[in-house]
């Protein structure tokens, strides 16, 4: 079992992922103890309670949920809800409000309606691409004879009498949310606020959403996406949360359900009902920041983060402690302003379907999921098409004989036949065509870890490589050599399978306030410290209306060259706001985009551009730091073998089977090996070292041959 230092009280986390639902619980000894269960759509909450009951047994304490749940000091929650509806289309009918005048904002899409969301085949070839649909029908877009300008003065007035006549169309047409977005309504947003009070005086079992709360920033179409796609997941998601905090209390917690959100901090029920596209991606989100925190306590502040699950590979990187923010991010082939973790994310899971294109005639595996029903052949409920988990399977990577969450045993027979299906059309066995599978989807990983590193000019060579998720253990093996990382880090051995769950429990409890600005240099301090004391006072009322203990706020400011499009992110200095504040502003600036885009390329003498500010107003999680213990090296000895196929001699070779939990720190072995535990199967392959550091990672090495001559900036947890 393993150990961190403890604090007073239970603390859980748990991350709701497309097949399996992971709970991690932190006992007040410091002990991490883990339920797993396979995720229940549509009915999520079954299977949040279901992994803390699974926990619950694991503690062998006596404890029933209730009695677990009525000693938990914290219960977080990373959920995919939101996510999952809008990708399947599953929402609220929304209708949008907006100045007259400019309701085909969002079929224009700001032209980048082809281009937005768009495959690499697609962008190649002009024939294949689409336009994608509006986020709201014509038919359900209002437009309201209102006109704020640029400077936020009233130019056209609101009347009531005709949003009265709007809420009456919305009722005719069964209109179940509102996304309110008017013409410079993050200059003065009177009229959103008029419209909303009314709306809800007439109407008030609508959700609201309103652009001057989602995105204060110019830019009409994002803006407006923002509003609608809130709207849209806000009567799913409020429901969702009612049904979490009506659980957790009648099983006895009486504390406060906080939500993960997509800036990697928690939040409360009440923002998640509010706001719930603030906690997309919130699960892998954790994953990266909890990553970055647990590294900078090993010494490891430059990672590639990747988290392989059923559904998808997400990948993100962490530079010099820090992870990496985006603004505007494209969601469901729309563009919106979202401030989040930078995670890219692929279609290549354990779950990702295995298929013959009909044209081509070549083996594709992905995007498409089995998610967890029905999931892979070899889970025994229905699946009919080939997963990553069936080849893996078959090719001995995973045991028929141990069991997955809930006892659920892998039918061997069941995914070779539907592999020998699957390969007969290109005259392949089973095993060969299990082995293709593997490879593609693991190859189709590698690139988008280029992407993430090579194509935005980082060297993936001087990174340490973490892998995380189920699937992960074994797979990173194979891609992370096709990337050229020495090591790979799998973080407190079997806790890998759960991370995201785990790192929910040191999130911060923060939210961020913003405001667009448009301030150039010379900067004017006393119009910058105005805009900077108006966020800092929202975030300060924030932190009193939740009842935040000791908190600290953040000033952070993007900026950019004059004339150019994307702005740099950073953190404004702390103090008062005179000259020698903004002149330190402006030369972090230049400092700052010369790191990003290379030496050279800042250009000081184009001055500079303020175009948004944000405060984050945030309360330090309560982190208990990791143990780490003495090594003492001892060669790992095996429990068993079993007959695996290796891409490497391209040959089915009898191969050590390790169970984990026996390997102490300081325990190493010589690939090829398999080692397993309760909730993930590691692959070391042929060539390759594994070893179990002072924290308890186990970390691979994928280049023992080159020990001698270091890698370029290449470390870890040594």
């Amino acid at each position: 079992m393993l150990v961190v230092m403890g604090s007073p009280g239970y603390r859980i986390g748990v991350d709701i992922g497309g097949t399996f639902t992971d709970a991690v619980v932190v006992t007040p000894e410091g002990r991490l103890v883990v339920g797993k269960v396979s995720t229940t759509p549509p009915d999520f909450a079954t299977g949040f309670f279901g992994a803390i009951e699974a926990a619950a047994r694991s503690l062998d304490l006596d404890l029933e949920p209730e009695a677990l749940l009525r000693e938990t000091r914290l219960l977080a929650h990373g959920t995919t809800v939101g996510i999952n509806a809008l990708v399947t289309g599953d929402v609220a009918r929304v209708a949008l409000l907006t100045t007259k005048g400019h309701g085909d904002a969002i079929r224009i899409m700001a032209g980048g309606g082809r281009i937005l969301g768009a495959s690499l085949e697609e962008l190649l070839d002009y024939q294949l691409s689409s336009r994608a649909d509006p986020v709201v029908p014509k038919q359900y877009v209002y437009e309201v004879n209102e006109r704020i300008d640029r400077q936020g003065e009233v130019v056209v007035a609101i009347r009531d009498d005709e949003i009265d006549a709007v809420v009456d169309q919305l009722r005719a047409d069964a209109i179940e949310a509102v996304a309110i977005a008017y013409l410079w309504s993050f200059a003065n947003p009177a009229h959103e606020i008029r419209t909303a009070e009314r709306i809800r005086e007439r109407a008030p079992d609508l959700f609201l959403s309103t652009s001057h709360e989602l995105a204060p920033r110019i830019g009409e179409y994002p803006r407006i996406v923002s509003t609608v796609l809130n709207a849209q997941i806000g009567p799913l998601m409020r429901g969702y949360v009612h049904e979490i905090l009506s659980g957790a209390r009648s099983r006895g917690f009486s504390g406060e359900v906080l939500f993960g959100q997509a800036e990697g901090a928690l939040s409360s029920a009440e923002q998640a009902e509010r706001f719930p596209l603030f906690t997309l991606q919130s699960g892998p989100v954790a994953g990266v920041v909890g990553a970055a925190r647990a590294g900078a306590e090993m010494g490891q502040n430059h990672v590639i983060v990747t988290d392989m699950g059923g559904t998808t590979l997400d990948v993100s990187t962490v530079e010099a402690g820090g992870v990496v923010f985006r603004h505007e991010n494209e969601l469901v082939r729309q563009l919106a302003y979202l401030r989040k973790v930078d995670v890219e994310s692929v279609g290549a899971g354990g779950g990702s379907i295995a298929w013959v294109h009909q044209d081509s005639g070549s083996l594709r595996v992905g995007p498409r999921s089995a998610g967890a029903q029905p999931g892979p052949i070899c889970y025994g409920r229905g699946g009919r098409e080939v997963t990553v988990t069936d080849a893996d399977l078959v090719l001995g990577l995973l045991s028929p004989e141990r069991a997955l969450a809930g006892g659920l045993r892998l039918d061997l027979d069941a995914a070779e036949r539907g592999l020998m299906a699957l390969g007969a059309p290109l005259d392949l066995s089973a095993e060969e065509c299990a082995a293709g599978v593997v490879e593609i989807v693991d190859s189709r990983m590698e690139d988008l870890i280029r992407r993430v590193t090579v194509q935005r000019g980082a060297d993936p060579r001087s990174f340490v490589l973490w892998a995380f998720g189920g699937a992960s253990g074994a797979h990173a093996g194979f891609y992370g050599k096709g990337i050229g990382v020495r090591e790979v880090v799998f973080p407190l051995n079997d806790i890998a399978s759960v991370w995201s769950a785990y790192a929910l429990t040191r999130l911060d409890h923060a939210r961020t306030f913003e405001a667009n600005a448009a301030l150039r240099t010379p900067i004017d301090p006393a119009a910058l410290a105005t805009a900077l004391g108006a966020l800092e006072r929202e975030a300060r009322d924030y932190a009193e209306r939740v009842g935040l203990g000791p908190v600290e706020l953040v000033r952070r400011a993007g900026m950019k060259y004059p004339l150019q499009v994307h702005e740099v992110e950073i953190e404004c200095p702390n103090g008062k706001v005179d000259e020698a504040l903004v002149a330190s502003l402006v030369q972090g600036f230049h400092t700052a985009y010369e790191a990003r885009y290379g030496q050279g390329t800042a250009y000081a003498a184009a001055g500079a551009e303020i175009t948004s500010l944000r405060v984050t107003v945030r309360a330090p999680a309560e982190v208990p730091p990791l143990v780490h213990e003495a090594t003492r090296e001892a060669r790992a000895q095996p429990a068993s073998q079993r007959g695996v196929y290796w891409h490497e001699p391209a040959a089915r070779i009898d191969t050590p089977i390790y169970d984990g939990r026996t390997l102490t720190p300081g325990a190493f072995l010589e690939g090829p090996g398999v080692i397993e535990y309760p909730n993930t199967t590691i692959a070391v392959r042929p060539g390759q070292h594994l070893r179990s550091d002072a924290f308890g990672n186990l970390v691979l090495d994928l280049f023992p041959e080159d020990a001698g001559e270091p890698r370029s900036g290449a470390g870890g947890a040594r």
